[in-house]
């Protein structure tokens, strides 16, 4: 055994390295594997929990700069016992809520005789059949859509919502022609892929009511407490601001598809935050073929 003066000296060489192995880490580093996977751990936890979450409860989504899950929220306290026996969750407390930005329509106006009123996000097919793509929330409301001029497009043919919000309307009348396209305030932009953004990438939303504005992505994989029991995962946050109307428009990051609006905050007097869903997901989850402009490119 050694002496207790050499025992001590050794200690104390043994938590010198590991403290300059600690100072030497970056601060910026991501969270080891192990930390990643309780994290998301957590967010299953509190996913598991969606149907009792309180409409105060906006949001929650892994944060690996923080090694945390954070809860957004208009009352701290409710939050914290929506999130009550969990790890590492930070409080975010936040002024308003999100709310569903529908009245109906895409970067151009599409209409429900059920009388709702939203935005076309893009075009797609399967097969011979043509499609819309719209968000989850709009579909839900049924009947038979048209477009700008008033002119019937088709039936509502899929819906998902709420835990996700996509839909598709079908084209099934011969006087509509699908485009690669999305409107914008200079003309046009052709649509060529569905390649994700990154947090931090600038996204542009098309929508009926707003136009054409741009931003950038802030959060991805967030999920999001809409009020009533609708709650939707999996969607990504940005800094354009919405309005009521522009559900289901399109987001664009270059040349390349996002995704469609979902919901949002505040509106655009105020500055407001928005949410959309991922393109990819519904492409994926009805086996569709994205509209490019390279053509018949499956975009799955």
């Amino acid at each position: 055994m050694l002496p207790g003066s050499r025992r001590r000296a050794l200690l104390a060489a043994l938590l010198g390295c590991a403290l300059s192995l600690l100072l030497a880490q970056p601060a910026s580093a991501a969270p080891a594997v192990p930390d990643l996977l309780m994290l998301h751990s957590v967010m299953a936890v509190l996913d598991s929990r969606s149907d009792q979450v309180p409409d105060s409860v906006t949001s929650w989504y892994v944060d690996p700069a923080t090694h945390s899950v954070v809860v957004s929220a208009t009352d701290d306290n409710a939050a914290r016992a929506f999130a009550a026996g969990t790890r590492a969750v930070r409080i975010q407390h936040v002024s308003t809520r999100p709310r569903l930005l529908a009245d109906l329509h895409g970067g151009d106006t599409i209409t429900t005789s059920e009388g709702g009123r939203c935005s076309v996000g893009f075009n797609a097919i399967s097969g011979r059949t043509r499609y819309v793509i719209t968000a989850g929330h709009c579909t839900k409301l049924g009947g038979t859509w048209s477009g700008p001029d008033g002119q019937p497009i088709g039936p509502v043919a899929k819906s998902s919502f709420p835990g996700h919000d996509y839909g598709l309307v079908e084209v099934a009348s011969a006087s509509w022609d699908q485009t690669h396209d999305v409107d914008a305030d200079s003309g046009y932009v052709t649509v060529a892929g569905s390649a994700p953004a990154k947090v931090g990438d600038r996204v542009c939303l098309s929508g009926s009511t707003t136009g054409f504005h741009c931003g950038y992505v802030q959060t991805v994989g967030e999920t999001v407490n809409y009020g009533d029991g609708e709650v939707v995962r999996g969607l990504i946050k940005t800094n354009v601001c919405a309005e009521a109307g522009d559900s289901g428009g399109s987001f664009i990051s270059g040349s390349q598809a996002q995704g469609t609006l979902s919901g949002g905050t505040g509106g655009c007097l105020l500055g407001g935050e928005s949410y959309f869903q991922p393109i990819q997901e519904v492409l994926t989850a009805y086996g569709l073929t994205l509209v490019t402009g390279r053509g018949a490119a499956d975009e799955r």
